[in-house]
């Protein structure tokens, strides 16, 4: 059997890490009860991983640590035959054997075990459907809007959710209250427990934002050494804003969101939002005053207005949805 080529290697050396499901070592311990062969396998795979389990010198000097290995394999085919391990087999195959041990010797000197079989997984937009969510391991979702890149950890999930992304994409994440879900963009990260919200983090913006639908998110903004230096907590509806010029948070309210979106965009969009938020941002932004019939007020609209609408047409098109009528009484427009 060829040890190089034996798929069950990353099992075997994640059981001996400790870190295998319950499910894998089922899967292994079937396997080992397969035959004497599987099983003198792994007895060989354990020894050899045994040999190598010293303190390596910041030098790694791979003859000497062969040498080494070379040496208690000698000792231990001096101690009583109740030893496990088949020691002709090992004697016999002591160059494969060697080999192996000089691979996880310099493995270890590179840092690849330090966190076993670590490396990250990225998903770029360019290489994914616009209109299919990318799923995560936990469940969680991105939708690409335009260019953008998330990566995340071969091990996400299992200790911590936390992603790198890049550009615009809207989230959606299964609720974990012991994994808090964490995007990490340069030096801020974006927290959450499960929500859904759109994150443009642009490369070369003047400015990253998040908008929150549903939820809550924490933004932060963290130095080099992952030190807090500013936090906040948007609610639905609201904006979180990190000027990169300036280094610093701010939340924008629904209102000023919509302001925002009309003065850049020049077009005003509710998305089946109730008609007393939409009231709401008419006032802030046409700086007036509505009457809204409170039974209507829980009412929910889907309607898009462009910079070309009076406030008139605007307030005249939500009551004729609703069949209602505008009056206007000293200034303050009535709907009824």
């Amino acid at each position: 059997m060829n040890l190089a080529n034996c798929k069950y290697d990353e099992l075997i050396m994640s059981y001996l890490e400790g870190r295998c499901s319950s499910e894998e070592a089922i899967g292994l311990l079937s396997w080992l009860a397969e035959s004497e062969s599987h099983r003198a396998y792994f007895d060989s795979f354990k020894e050899v991983w045994d040999l190598t389990a010293f303190s390596l010198p910041e030098q790694v000097d791979v003859d000497a640590a062969l040498d080494a290995v070379s040496a208690k394999i000698d000792a231990i085919e001096e101690q009583p035959a109740t030893k496990t391990i088949a020691m002709p087999w090992l004697r016999m195959n002591y160059k494969l054997v060697s080999g192996l041990a000089a691979a996880v010797i310099i493995a270890l000197f590179l840092g690849f075990l330090v966190k076993p079989w670590g490396g990250t997984v990225s998903m770029a937009s360019s290489e994914w459907s616009a209109e299919t969510p990318y799923l995560l391991p936990d469940g969680s979702s991105v939708t690409f809007k335009g260019d953008a890149e998330i990566a995340y950890a071969k091990q996400y999930g299992k200790t911590e959710r936390s992603v790198d992304f890049e550009g615009i994409g809207y989230f959606d994440v299964v609720k974990n209250a012991e994994k808090p879900f964490v995007v990490h963009c340069g030096n801020v990260d974006v927290e959450v427990l499960g929500t859904t919200f759109l994150l443009d983090a642009t490369k070369n913006a003047s400015r990253l934002t998040v908008d929150l639908y549903t939820g809550k998110v924490r933004m932060t903004i963290v130095d080099k050494k992952d030190n807090v230096l500013e936090s906040i907590e948007l609610q639905p509806g609201e904006r979180g804003v990190f000027d990169f010029t300036e280094n610093t948070l701010r939340t924008l309210s629904y209102p000023q969101v919509k302001q925002e979106e009309l003065a850049t965009d020049h077009v005003l969009d509710f998305n089946d939002v109730e008609l007393a938020t939409i009231v709401e941002t008419l006032e802030y932004i046409f700086d007036i005053e509505i009457d809204l019939l409170e039974s209507y007020s829980e009412e929910k609209l889907t309607v898009r207005f462009t910079d070309n609408d009076s406030v008139d047409e605007v307030i005249e098109t939500i009551a004729t949805v609703f069949d209602l009528e505008v009056s206007l009484d000293k200034g303050v427009y009535v709907i009824r």
